[in-house]
């Protein structure tokens, strides 16, 4: 089934200001001109600018025009799963070590909530994932590891940090390109996760969320080092 005519204008339009086209401070085209521009009813464009709105994308004046906003300081969390690195495109080192720092600082402190928290139920739910991972190949590995994080963030009874979690695996599908090989090192590194879920069973805070930084820094090291050797 085809997306709405809406949800294709607003993508369009999204990506386009995220791209700095407009940039921020620029006027979006109005209603009509857009109506025109994309062969659509005016209706479905103001649907999409709705839509820009709520994302903080763009600033709505009635009697005036709209204009776009500068995103990295009106977007929210959601905006990671829309930037360009979830296309497959080879993401921005800047966009990239933002992503990672952010994920290692969720991870490490969830993990730490977790062993504080966790409900036996999530304990036990670790143990399987554990063996799970033992059992994956190389290229499902990442998604299995993906699915083990899930419950710590369960486990860490944060709902902050759940949701920063679900927009970061959205912006780093852990099925696709480059994710499988970006995390590949630490997915593969069986030994260090049953580091990590014996601390979590514990009930070791501090261990837990060492284990956690050792796994997660893994990537980020990783894409530094690549990022220097490329422009060293």
């Amino acid at each position: 089934m085809s997306p709405p005519l809406s949800e294709t204008i607003f993508v369009r339009l999204r990506d386009g200001i995220l791209s700095g086209r407009p940039a921020a401070g620029e006027p979006l085209a109005s209603e009509r001109v857009l109506a025109e521009e994309l062969g659509c009813n005016r209706h479905a464009v103001r649907e999409a600018v709705k839509r820009l709105q709520q994302a903080g994308l763009v600033a709505v004046s009635h009697g005036g025009a709209t204009r776009v906003l500068d995103w990295r300081t009106s977007g929210g969390l959601d905006l990671l799963a829309q930037l360009p690195f979830t296309a497959g495109e080879a993401p921005d080192p800047a966009l990239l070590r933002s992503i990672l720092e952010l994920r290692l600082c969720v991870g490490v402190d969830a993990a730490r909530r977790c062993a504080e928290r966790a409900p036996e139920a999530i304990v036990d739910a670790l143990r399987v994932a554990l063996e799970s991972q033992q059992d994956a190949p190389p290229d499902g590995a990442p998604i299995r590891y993906a699915e083990l994080w899930n419950h710590v963030i369960d486990g860490a009874d944060n709902i902050a940090y759940r949701l920063a979690y679900n927009s970061l695996l959205a912006g780093l599908d852990p099925a696709g390109e480059p994710s499988r090989s970006l995390f590949s090192a630490e997915a593969g590194d069986v030994d260090a996760i049953a580091v990590l879920i014996t601390a979590i069973a514990a009930h070791e805070p501090d261990a837990a969320a060492d284990a956690a930084a050792g796994l997660l820094t893994r990537a980020l090291v990783s894409t530094k080092t690549k990022h220097t050797a490329a422009h060293g």
